[in-house]
């Protein structure tokens, strides 16, 4: 009787312990949960007119077919941060050697569309700089961009009459210069939520 007695005493003893092991796990995971704060790590502002300029630049380049963002090392340089060249010329690698390939990349990949819109216009833009001692390189600018297709032209040339798509495109602060990161597209009927980046690290 008293071994049974002693035995229920150190059960009980147990599920005690675990009860307050539990209590305390959930006391600690509630006064640990994020909270939202005010911002006070920067003011709320436009990207720098420097990145605007160099954004207007690398789409320039992009739009034409000649000289080839592939072959030119130069402007990959120039143009896109380690990351985004890294990623770029692995793909440009697997793709093989002939444009045949509808995989083979051309200036046209930095657009994201298959079809020439009308238009495009920078229609937001921030800047989010965080930049201190344990992230010297964590100064980025995002650049909202929109492609319109008019309504009034029809056929081969505007496939989308009265289509608008929104690209965001990503610049770092990297070796004293603005630089293209990535591109993000959004769902919507034609285009598929998408990271350029992604897309050349996966194909």
């Amino acid at each position: 009787m008293k071994k049974l007695a002693l035995t229920t005493l150190k059960i009980f003893c147990l599920l005690v312990f675990v009860s307050f092991v539990n209590s305390c796990a959930y006391v600690s995971s509630q006064s640990w949960r994020m909270r939202e704060v005010e911002n006070k790590s920067q003011a709320n502002k436009q990207a720098p007119a420097e990145c605007l300029a160099v954004f207007r630049e690398f789409f320039a380049y992009v739009q034409k077919y000649e000289p080839s963002l592939v072959t030119d090392e130069k402007a990959q340089n120039r143009w896109l941060t380690k990351r985004m060249r890294k990623a770029f010329v692995e793909h440009i690698g697997r793709s093989g050697k002939s444009e045949a390939n509808p995989a083979y990349p051309t200036n046209a990949t930095f657009k994201l569309v298959w079809n020439e819109p009308t238009t495009y216009s920078i229609v937001g833009s921030r800047q989010y700089d965080f930049q201190n001692k344990d992230n010297p390189n964590d100064n980025r600018a995002v650049i909202d961009v929109l492609y319109e297709w008019d309504t009034y032209t029809d056929g081969i040339n505007n496939q989308y009459p009265g289509e608008k798509q929104l690209h965001s495109f990503i610049f770092v602060f990297e070796d004293g210069a603005w630089k293209l990161d990535d591109i993000y597209t959004f769902d919507d009927e034609y285009t598929t939520a998408e990271s350029l980046r992604q897309f050349f690290s996966k194909q």
